[in-house]
């Protein structure tokens, strides 16, 4: 079984892991990717676009880890069961997989239409299911694995930040469900199995917000602070390093404490 890798990064607490993301093309995705990278481990990317899984797959190649660049409609199971047996085929396993790809979208309850609850809940809890169950046996028969998905505060919350998230809300409650269920089906196979649940991110959009608006939010927050893509990825090489080797099932809130 392939697993270690000669070039091991300085200060690389994951060197010679080998990690999958999906929605590594993606803003958050890629500050996760090169996370990843720069702790050492070798990263296979899952996404819909697949130039620009196959860009940031080159980039991290250029850093001297291994990457593969894979494009997958990840809404497809089969075809995530075969993306998932060609990245287990290649590199003999995986170490750790973080289940990012996702989104939200606004819409009110009663003027919902069911392809929209169906869009959200296959978008971002469907996904989850279908890319788990393609590496989760190659998991089970090394018997080791670090499980991590991104589920988001609008579980616990039921999306107070953003009026008309229920969908979105909903979604994310079943991952975190999942997340739960899954560690104790598999913490007898050394698999853990966590979510992070980030609050108000420092998107790009909240720039048009006006002062009074952004005043607004702050003020929900305990810390007055906007999460960055960066808070997420170093909690996943945590919960993906040695020193989270005992914890799992765990839902931890990157919220700045909205959810105290």
């Amino acid at each position: 079984m392939v697993n270690a890798h000669s070039d091991e990064a300085p200060n690389a607490t994951l060197a010679g892991k080998r990690a999958v993301v999906t929605g590594g093309a993606g803003a958050l995705g890629r500050v996760i990717v090169t996370t990843l990278a720069a702790a050492g481990a070798d990263v296979a990317i899952l996404d819909l676009d697949a130039s620009g899984a196959e860009a940031l797959a080159e980039q991290v190649r250029a850093t001297g880890r291994r990457a593969l660049g894979v494009g997958v409609d990840l809404t497809d199971f089969e075809a995530v069961q075969a993306a998932g047996a060609t990245v287990v085929s290649e590199w003999g396993g995986v170490d750790i997989l973080l289940n990012g790809a996702g989104g939200g979208a606004v819409s009110f309850f009663h003027e919902m239409t069911a392809q929209t609850w169906n869009t959200q809940i296959e978008r971002n809890l469907t996904t989850v299911f279908n890319v788990t169950r393609a590496f989760l046996p190659s998991m089970i028969e090394q018997k080791s694995g670090r499980i991590i998905n991104i589920a988001s505060i609008a579980a616990v919350s039921g999306g107070r930040l953003v009026r008309g998230a229920t969908a979105y809300a909903a979604a994310k409650a079943g991952v975190v469900g999942l997340t739960k269920a899954l560690a104790i089906e598999v913490a007898e196979d050394g698999i853990t199995v966590n979510a992070l649940a980030p609050g108000a991110q420092a998107t790009p959009g909240r720039d048009n917000d006006t002062p009074e608006r952004r005043e607004a939010l702050l003020d929900q927050i305990p810390t007055r602070l906007l999460g960055e893509p960066q808070h997420l990825a170093d909690a996943v090489v945590f919960l993906a390093g040695p020193a989270a080797v005992n914890i799992t099932g765990l839902i931890l809130p990157l919220d700045g404490g909205h959810s105290i």
